[in-house]
């Protein structure tokens, strides 16, 4: 229910009510969220440096955002809900996935997010035909190449192949170190730009850029190397005992 239904709807309709730049500043913020989500519910610890990398990490989207002259507009209040509520689901499923990844495999969660997506978007997509009386436009898009493709790109790619890769990822580390990969997805965005569509790299996008990746490379290093170190002692005490 998490993701992808409850994640795809509330994007869906925060884009309606808002502007894209509002929802790519206000997903920044979702690494925070599963962090405060994911400390309450699986009482994972972060350690001081890491809450600093994540930060830096959610910084470095903003101001990329906010130096190409985007702002958060108020008055879109009902799509900036829309998109928060968005962020929040997807780092209550990044902390489910983390605790159901003890007793299931990434396959077989990966197969009833899908499944459960599948069902409930087609099932409103047929009612809302149903009650419009346009029964037959369900159908007409499959006569379309473009709609084919893209369908097949976002439902394998986009979607499945994700779905799968993070919750295999989920099953490694912890929600936080996780989460914090998704701001990638702006660095990402930039030097696709660049490569397929020529578009100008400037001084503030490597800025930002190095802020993001510095972030992640922060929070996982940090992370890794604390934990090391707990292990370590706790064996080490063992020994002793």
């Amino acid at each position: 229910m998490l993701f992808p239904t409850l994640f795809f709807a509330f994007q869906t309709f925060g884009l309606k009510y808002s502007q894209s730049t509002d929802a790519g500043i206000l997903s920044a913020v979702t690494p925070i969220l599963t962090l405060v989500i994911a400390g309450y519910f699986l009482k994972e610890k972060a350690f001081l440096y890491q809450k600093l990398s994540i930060v830096l990490s959610v910084v470095g989207v903003i101001f990329i955002f906010v130096v190409k002259g985007s702002t958060i507009n108020f008055s879109d209040m009902l799509g900036m809900v829309l998109i928060l509520l968005s962020c929040i689901a997807t780092a209550c499923y990044t902390t489910m996935t983390r605790s159901l990844a003890k007793d299931y495999t990434p396959g077989e969660m990966s197969f009833f997010m899908m499944g459960t997506g599948f069902v409930i978007f087609n099932v409103a997509a047929l009612v809302t035909h149903l009650k419009q009386g346009t029964m037959t436009e369900f159908f007409t898009p499959w006569s379309s190449m473009e709609f084919i493709s893209s369908i097949l790109y976002l439902g394998i790619l986009a979607s499945l192949v994700t779905s799968l890769l993070s919750n295999a990822i989920l099953s490694k580390i912890k929600a936080s170190q996780m989460s914090v990969f998704a701001n990638l997805s702006t660095v990402v965005t930039i030097a696709a730009g660049a490569l397929i569509l020529n578009e100008k790299i400037t001084i503030y996008d490597i800025l930002g850029s190095v802020l993001i990746i510095l972030g992640v490379i922060g929070t996982n290093y940090f992370g890794g190397k604390k934990e090391h170190s707990i292990k370590v002692n706790l064996e080490y005490n063992e020994g002793k005992m």
